[in-house]
């Protein structure tokens, strides 16, 4: 199992990538769910305030420009397999 960034009751954070604007920091994140016993990725809308992050309950939306650079950031801080990533070329 990877290391384990931050812990929940709901889940294990593994991994994340992140952009930010402003107060605004868009996440894409590797989870461990413990009730489900298996890894997800999430894509999740933080908020700074008092210069630490919030969880958002709102959906995140990007332009596509800001969803490339997100999905850079995840790649390089490993949140997708590679097992994924040979199977998102195949699809590209």
């Amino acid at each position: 199992m990877n290391t384990i960034l931050k812990s929940t009751p709901y889940c294990d954070l593994l991994a994340q990538g992140t952009t930010q604007e402003g107060e605004d920091v868009s996440a894409v994140e590797r989870i461990y769910v413990k009730d489900q016993k298996r890894e997800e990725i999430r894509f999740a809308w933080y908020k700074l305030k008092d210069g630490k992050p919030q969880f958002q309950l709102r959906p995140l939306d990007l332009t596509e420009e800001e969803l490339l650079l997100l999905f850079k950031d995840g790649l390089k801080e490993g949140v997708f397999s590679s097992e994924f990533r040979a199977k998102l070329k195949e699809q590209l």
